[in-house]
């Protein structure tokens, strides 16, 4: 693609295998090289741009400064009773977070469900892109991840919790029904977006240093926790069980993705698997679940709103739009991924 307007679409194929090979020249192995681009496009389909392609480069950049290892020894220790711990000695965390994902699954496929903690690992991205592939696979699935203070409590005026994100899927016949969310009222990474475009950010989103709310990005001081004490409560929880449940750092002590991209940031997740075949028929759970569906959507709609949409429709048809006319990217992405282009001399699209 010659132009950087930002409507500029790329295919999703040609950009997974361009980032998967950008991975690979800066170091990471193969097979984790392409885990981590998978992780990064599925984002940029499902329309969670935030921690689609833009984080390549950052990524690129912690795997040749040391933040993350490029071929890690990653272990898992089982515990009994569908538990286990991934340790995953600083490596990717799409790769580390995968590997817990898909030991849930199996210890889920004996036990019924299946808790697994992770630890030294880094940013993981989206976390639906481990629910999601697990609800393919007939599993409820939830996971979750404590992230670097960005997130001022509930009455306070500085940030000290992560946006420690949650997601949920289950497994659905058309797409998996997804609830993906920080608990946070957004990501830091959308008031990012808003500065580099140049856009104010609704008052609800971040406070500034005196703990009053801002429209101008520049601004920021921190963010604001979701329903208030509702998230503030959730983002506690999941940074008691990404930190302190795996005796890994917590609280302000949590490093964020970008605060040194030359030391790994020893993050914690929690994923979990709930195998549907343990409790009914897995057929017959998707069934019922059309019809919940079915019944959601036809609820009477509000006034000026045209229709009700399941948790992770509106994903799940931007991924289908995108399938067909391509990713869009803002053209200082586009900037930044011919930058990577020329580093490793290759050819974006």
């Amino acid at each position: 693609m010659e132009s950087s307007d930002p409507a500029t679409r790329l295919d999703h194929d040609k950009l997974e295998r361009f980032s998967a090979t950008v991975l690979r020249e800066a170091g990471l192995r193969e097979d984790h090289a392409a885990t981590v681009a998978e992780g990064v496009v599925d984002a940029s389909l499902r329309g969670i741009d935030t921690h689609g392609v833009v984080r390549l480069d950052p990524y690129v950049e912690a795997v040749e400064r040391g933040g993350i290892d490029p071929d890690p020894n990653i272990s898992v220790t089982e515990s009994g009773a569908g538990a286990a711990l991934v340790d995953g000695d600083d490596g990717p965390g799409q790769v580390t977070t995968m590997r817990g994902m898909e030991t849930a699954m199996d210890l889920a496929a004996e036990a019924g469900s299946a808790f697994v903690g992770v630890r030294n690992s880094n940013h993981f991205g989206a976390a639906s892109f481990y629910t999601n592939h697990a609800a393919e696979r007939g599993y409820i699935a939830i996971a979750m991840t404590h992230a670097g203070p960005s997130v001022a409590p509930f009455g306070g005026a500085d940030p000290y919790l992560g946006t420690n994100p949650l997601s949920f899927s289950l497994p659905n016949d058309a797409f998996p029904v997804t609830l993906d969310m920080a608990t946070s009222v957004t990501a830091k990474g959308s008031v990012m977006v808003a500065e580099d475009e140049g856009r104010e950010i609704p008052p609800e989103w971040a406070i500034d240093e005196a703990g009053d709310p801002i429209t101008d990005p520049e601004a920021f001081h921190a963010l604001r926790p979701m329903g208030g004490p509702k998230g503030y409560g959730l983002a506690f929880f999941v940074d008691a069980m990404c930190g302190v449940l795996l005796d890994a750092n917590f609280g302000d002590e949590v490093a964020g993705m970008y605060d040194s991209l030359d030391a790994p940031q020893r993050a914690g997740h929690v994923v979990c698997a709930i195998d549907v075949d343990a409790f009914t028929d897995l057929d017959g759970f998707v069934d019922r679940m059309g019809r919940l569906a079915t019944g959601v959507k036809g609820v009477r709609t509000a006034e000026d709103v045209e229709e009700v949409l399941l948790p992770g429709e509106p994903e799940a048809r931007t991924r289908a739009d995108r399938l067909e006319a391509g990713i869009p990217v803002s053209a200082s992405l586009l900037e930044s991924l011919r930058a990577l282009a020329d580093r490793y001399d290759l050819e974006l699209a």
